[in-house]
């Protein structure tokens, strides 16, 4: 009976960490990929307490006007207008080390029926205790 017992456990245990590492990304260019997303997502929503963790306190952003913007420039911007999206195309991923390079192309749309603008991106991460926070992006228009 014990060790029935102790069998069911132990098979309990190994589905719950199995279900818990599922949801996890499996490696860093899935973090990454799942960070870009979450701040898109994050901008779309003016959501301020997410940027928060995703901008690294040395942050800065050069805007595709050349505008220079730091991490409380970002979180002080009204959010973009309703109806505006953002969708990320040919993002890639390099790492060296503990800091990771992305660039893709963010399809912008001020209003759903606008044709998109692209633009270029570059962004730039650093794992500080196994977190993924952003130190840098440039974008420009082309």
């Amino acid at each position: 009976m014990m060790k029935r017992l102790l069998l069911a456990a132990a098979a309990g245990l190994v589905l719950a960490s199995a279900g818990a590492q599922s949801r996890e990304p499996v490696t860093d260019e899935a973090a990454i990929q799942q960070v870009e997303q979450t701040w898109v997502r994050a901008t779309a929503k003016g959501d301020k307490a997410v940027l928060d963790r995703l901008l690294d306190n040395s942050y800065v952003e050069t805007t595709a006007n050349g505008q220079r913007r730091s991490k409380s420039d970002v979180l002080v911007a009204p959010p973009p207008a309703p109806g505006s999206s953002q969708t990320l195309a040919d993002v890639e991923v390099r790492f060296n080390g503990d800091t990771a390079v992305v660039t893709g192309v963010n399809q912008y749309r001020h209003v759903a029926t606008d044709e998109p603008q692209n633009y270029t991106f570059t962004d730039v991460f650093v794992r500080h205790d196994g977190t993924w926070r952003a130190i840098a992006s440039q974008s420009s228009r082309y």
